[in-house]
């Protein structure tokens, strides 16, 4: 068994075309306090200077950092990130953007909060343009920066909006205990119900609901839809704490129409449906066809 197959936790980093965020992100997954995990790229069809930034964390990482690349057909990010699910190994997957830098504690975070019956998502930092530009060109070590020294900067410094100022909570938590060791609490709902861009699950459940739903095509809906299938088997939502917030870099808005994913989402929320319509079954079943087909060439 390779060092990778024997790590607890994945984590799978979505990108697209965004190779100077990618190469950060790297950055801090290598830095982390904890190095037993594993991490999956999961690159939805780009092109050649993120496999170059890949390629140069292959170097520090070794065996532990795998690539999955689909064609560019568009959004086709549910389909991307069974695939990299398919090619993860750990009993534990945590899903996060590409676009979205881990502190350096948050491997630690979600691993201990990685317990039986729970799935896991996250809050997040929305990063000014000035201070994510400054990041990207000037390579910031944001992800080794104290709670305290984000709390004193000015918030036109930091904040993307003015309201995450009033949320001290999301690097300093004094109220909100919404953790998988305390049964008794509420379940925790990701700010804006974003799931995306931090989801962790145990790789049985995620096999239990047969993955992302790969009818999802163009922006957003498919991690709501696996949350919500994901509670309907049984599991509750926790949060990891605040190790585990995201700094998510500013960005134009990337968003299309959701038309049809909001009527899918509908479609599950209306249903008892647990397991996706096509999922991680359907996928393997294409890989393993696609094989047989190259093979027999």
């Amino acid at each position: 068994m390779s060092p990778a197959t024997s790590l607890p936790l994945s984590v799978i980093v979505a990108s697209y075309e965004w190779h100077d965020a990618l190469d950060l992100v790297l950055e801090a997954l290598a830095e982390q306090s904890n190095p037993h995990f594993a991490v999956v790229v999961a690159d939805d069809g780009s092109g050649h200077e993120t496999h170059a930034v890949v390629e140069r964390w292959q170097a520090v990482f070794g065996d532990r950092l795998v690539h999955t690349w689909q064609v560019d057909d568009g959004y086709r990010r549910a389909r991307s990130l069974n695939l990299a699910a398919l090619h993860a190994r750990s009993r534990f997957l945590v899903f996060i953007d590409g676009d979205c830098v881990p502190r350096r504690r948050f491997v630690d975070a979600i691993i201990r909060a990685a317990l039986p019956g729970w799935f896991l998502a996250s809050k997040r930092l929305n990063l000014s343009a000035e201070l994510s530009r400054r990041a990207l060109e000037q390579r910031l070590p944001i992800w080794r920066w104290s709670a305290l020294r984000w709390l004193v900067l000015e918030p036109s410094e930091v904040f993307d909006s003015p309201r995450e100022v009033g949320r001290p909570g999301l690097l300093v938590p004094i109220r909100d205990r919404r953790r998988p060791w305390r049964p008794t609490q509420p379940e925790f709902a990701p700010p804006f119900d974003g799931y995306g861009f931090c989801l962790g699950v145990a790789r049985d459940d995620l096999e239990r609901v047969n993955g992302f739903d790969m009818r999802f095509t163009g922006w957003g809906g498919e991690d709501v839809d696996v949350a919500t299938r994901l509670r309907r088997a049984g599991l509750r939502c926790g949060w990891p704490g605040a190790q585990a917030t995201m700094l998510h870099l500013w960005h134009l808005e990337r968003k299309g129409a959701m038309s049809p994913n909001t009527s899918l989402v509908a479609e599950t929320v209306s249903s008892e449906r647990i397991e996706s319509v096509e999922g991680l079954r359907e996928l393997a079943r294409e890989l393993q066809a696609n094989a047989s087909r190259a093979g027999s060439v």
